[in-house]
C-alpha cells in the first residue's frame, strides 16, 4: 500500500506531465520527494537510447534527434537514480519515435517516462538536375547528387548517379525531385513482334530456341513470348534486347 501511495503522489506531483519542445516549465522538489529530474535529463537519456539503437543498426548517415513531447520533470524520493530504456515500436525516421525510460531508485523501478523524439536522417541522393520527360533516357547531365532527408518511404532512393544513367522515368519528373525506384525503370529493349532467343537451363544445360515477343519488354521484367517452333505462349524474363529466359 505504501508503494502504491508513493507512485500516486509522484504521478500527481508531475504537473504538467509532458510538454512540447521549447516549453519553459520547471518541477520543484517537495519534502516527500526531494529529488528532481529535469526535462533536459530525459532528453539526454532518450537521445542516448536512440544513438545506441542507430549504432547497433550500423547507421552512419548524418542525423539529428529532437524532442517532440517530453515530461517537464519528475520528483523522486531519496536514493541513487539510474535508467533503463527501450524503443517499443522501433526507430521511425521523420516521425515520432517513442522512447520508454524506466526510472530506477536504488536499482528498483520507480516509474516509466515516455518521450516522443523526432529523428531526421540525411543522405546524398540522386535528384533531377532539370525537367525529365517520361521515357527520356537519362544522361549524366540530367542528374546530380544532393543531401536530402530520408523520410522513411517504401521506395528506394539512389545514391550513385550511375544507377540511373541509361534508365528512363516512368512519368514526367520535375527539377530537384528525388529519383527513386518507383519512378525509374529500364528502357524498352524488346519490341512487340521482334524475334528473340528463348533460353532455359535444364539440369545445368542451356537450351535455346527461337521465339517472338508478344509485347514490349524491359530488362528484368516478364513478357509473353511465342515459341516459334511449337507456337506455345510462355512467360519469360527479359535478359537483354535479344534474349529472354524461362524457368525449366
Amino acid at each position: 500500500m505504501r508503494r502504491l501511495i508513493e507512485v500516486l503522489i509522484a504521478v500527481f506531483l508531475m504537473l504538467p506531465w509532458a510538454v512540447s519542445e521549447g516549453a519553459a516549465v520547471t518541477v520543484q522538489p517537495t519534502e516527500q520527494l526531494p529529488q528532481v529530474v529535469v526535462r533536459e535529463n530525459f532528453i539526454q537519456q532518450a537521445t542516448k537510447c536512440i544513438e545506441d539503437a542507430l549504432a547497433e543498426a550500423g547507421e552512419t548517415r548524418r542525423h539529428t534527434i529532437d524532442p517532440v513531447i517530453v515530461p517537464a520533470g519528475l520528483r523522486l524520493p531519496e536514493g541513487n537514480i539510474s535508467y533503463a530504456y527501450n524503443i517499443p515500436a522501433g526507430i521511425r525516421f521523420a516521425k515520432g519515435t517513442q522512447v520508454n525510460l524506466d526510472v530506477l531508485v536504488n536499482g528498483k523501478k520507480y516509474t516509466t517516462v515516455r518521450c516522443s523524439m523526432r529523428i531526421r536522417v540525411y543522405d546524398q541522393m540522386v535528384t533531377a538536375a532539370k525537367q525529365l520527360r517520361q521515357e527520356q533516357v537519362i544522361t549524366a547531365s540530367d542528374v546530380k547528387l544532393e543531401e536530402r532527408e530520408d523520410t522513411g518511404a517504401n521506395w528506394r532512393y539512389f545514391t550513385d548517379v550511375n544507377e540511373v544513367i541509361g534508365k528512363v522515368p516512368t512519368k514526367s519528373i520535375g527539377q530537384g525531385h528525388i529519383l527513386n525506384s518507383n519512378i525509374i525503370q529500364y528502357p524498352i529493349c524488346i519490341r512487340h513482334g521482334t524475334k528473340v532467343m528463348i533460353n532455359a537451363n535444364v539440369n545445368g544445360i542451356l537450351v535455346s530456341t527461337e521465339g517472338i515477343a508478344m509485347e514490349n519488354g524491359r530488362k528484368d521484367r516478364y513478357i509473353s513470348v511465342k515459341n516459334a517452333v511449337s507456337g506455345k505462349i510462355l512467360r519469360a524474363k527479359v535478359i537483354d534486347e535479344n534474349n529472354v529466359e524461362v524457368a525449366a
